[in-house]
């Protein structure tokens, strides 16, 4: 009889509705810190990822204002090497660069002007009868 009265005692100790109400207390906490950890880690590899992106932009417009403005020297240097209609072009994917935003703005569409840079740039070098071209360079080997 003894064991008997042991389980009783231990049945309403272990009140099942008080088990299944902490699990499902636990389980709302797991999500909520997994919910406030997602945020955190998205918003950080959120931002790595907008400075790699803006960095590979950055660099091949730098490279075509590079190639433009020695192209442009060298037609200042030497004026019989580059017609004036080819300097024009140069000037026009200069001036073409230069509203190529600095900084982020969101109303901007990025890409489409960075589609128009390539095309004018592919137009000059063609002009002048060179095979330029940017050349992506490897991807980071970063780690964070």
């Amino acid at each position: 009889m003894a064991d008997m009265d042991t389980v009783q005692e231990i049945s309403k100790d272990l009140d099942l509705d008080n088990l299944v109400h902490l699990e499902n207390m636990f389980v709302e906490f797991g999500r909520e810190d997994g919910l406030a950890a997602g945020i955190k880690n998205g918003a950080i590899e959120g931002r790595v990822m907008g400075c790699e992106r803006g960095f590979e932009l950055s660099r091949e417009v730098g490279y075509y204002a590079g190639c433009a403005l020695l192209w442009k020297a060298l037609a200042h240097q030497d004026p019989e090497r580059i017609s004036e209609k080819t300097l024009k072009k140069i000037n026009s994917l200069l001036d073409l660069i230069q509203t190529f935003p600095r900084q982020n703005q969101l109303d901007d569409d990025i890409i489409a002007l960075l589609d128009r840079i390539r095309g004018k740039f592919k137009t000059v070098a063609s002009a002048l009868q060179t095979t330029e071209r940017y050349a992506e360079a490897p991807n980071s080997k970063m780690i964070y």
